[in-house]
């Protein structure tokens, strides 16, 4: 089927099973303490970046290029470290908190020089957009729970959707995969011990339409 309208674009991290499993698991304990929210059913991932309201041709046509870029970083090897959450004035969301470790850091520093864009915190939403009360009750009980576990993530997931029509569900669009020939921390020792004047800049044009 040829695509002609304005679809909406997520690009995320999909982190393992077991993790996915432990965060569907603290959603439906989260739906118990506080009822339905928003969040509630999406699936655990890591949000890189949304391109809204794109035409299927201008991404179709960025593919191979961001294929071929990805293919210079290793898998990511992270993990979860607890749960925090952003304030958002009145409505604040909670989330499993990555590892905060340099070499983390600058693999995601890699990763973003690929798209144009602010900085971020790379997390794993739990509950999103919580009203005051629910908040003070859920809160207590996510952060009493423990969790450290490492996983590893080998692909960038693109997603999409239809602007229009009643189904409003992101769907997987392509699956880029990065380069398993490259060790993580091999990865990580060379770009510490490179210096930044070294590295090849990347023009901003690239991904200008972002």
């Amino acid at each position: 089927m040829i695509m002609t309208g304005y679809q909406d674009y997520l690009l995320v991290l999909t982190p393992s099973d077991s993790v996915c499993k432990r965060i569907k698991r603290l959603k439906e304990d989260s739906a118990s303490i506080v009822g339905d929210y928003n969040s509630r059913y999406s699936k655990a991932h890591i949000s890189i970046q949304q391109w809204p309201r794109k035409k299927p041709v201008w991404i179709d046509t960025l593919m191979p290029k961001l294929e071929r870029e990805l293919l210079t970083l290793p898998p990511l090897v992270t993990g979860i470290n607890g749960f925090d959450f952003f304030h958002h004035e009145e409505n604040p969301t909670i989330y499993a908190r990555l590892e905060q470790s340099p070499a983390t850091a600058l693999w995601f520093k890699h990763l973003k020089r690929f798209f144009s864009g602010g900085s971020f915190v790379p997390h794993i939403t739990i509950a999103r957009s919580l009203t005051a009360p629910a908040f003070k009750k859920l809160w207590p009980y996510v952060s009493k729970q423990e969790w450290q576990e490492e996983f590893k993530v080998d692909k960038l997931t693109i997603l999409r959707r239809e602007m229009i029509g009643h189904d409003k569900s992101y769907r997987v669009y392509k699956e880029l995969p990065f380069n398993k020939r490259l060790d993580f921390n091999s990865f990580i020792n060379s770009k510490l011990k490179t210096p930044a004047t070294t590295e090849k800049p990347l023009t901003s044009a690239q991904f200008s339409l972002f």
